[in-house]
């Protein structure tokens, strides 16, 4: 587990070096996956993403160059996306890690913070 801020600065480093990078951060709860979507996304400053979903559980930012970062609270409406990233905010359970498990069999990097 690594620190919040130096993981969504990573996240964001992603994006401004790959536009066409997809981003996922996931949750139990909406608020804390919410915050870290924000720090993100204006953190990717040379990324240049334009919020094109505002929704009570899913929220999704995305560039012209086909990158985008998507946030979603449960988890489960998450499972079959191909990502290159995924953040989990918030404590895990045996569900949360076999569904974690199958991101990075995918080859996703898979990043969790409380």
């Amino acid at each position: 587990m690594d620190n919040d801020s130096s993981v969504c600065a990573r996240l964001a480093m992603m994006l401004d070096e790959n536009p066409s990078c997809r981003v996922l951060i996931l949750g139990r709860y909406m608020p804390p996956v919410r915050s870290a979507y924000n720090t993100v996304r204006h953190r990717a400053g040379k990324a240049r993403l334009r919020q094109t979903l505002a929704g009570s559980n899913h929220l999704r930012s995305s560039n012209d160059a086909g990158g985008r970062l998507e946030a979603y609270a449960p988890i489960g409406l998450a499972r079959g996306l191909k990502v290159d990233a995924v953040l989990y905010v918030g404590a895990g359970d045996e569900h949360t890690s076999l569904v974690l498990e199958g991101f990075a069999a995918g080859g996703a990097i898979v990043y969790h913070i409380l």
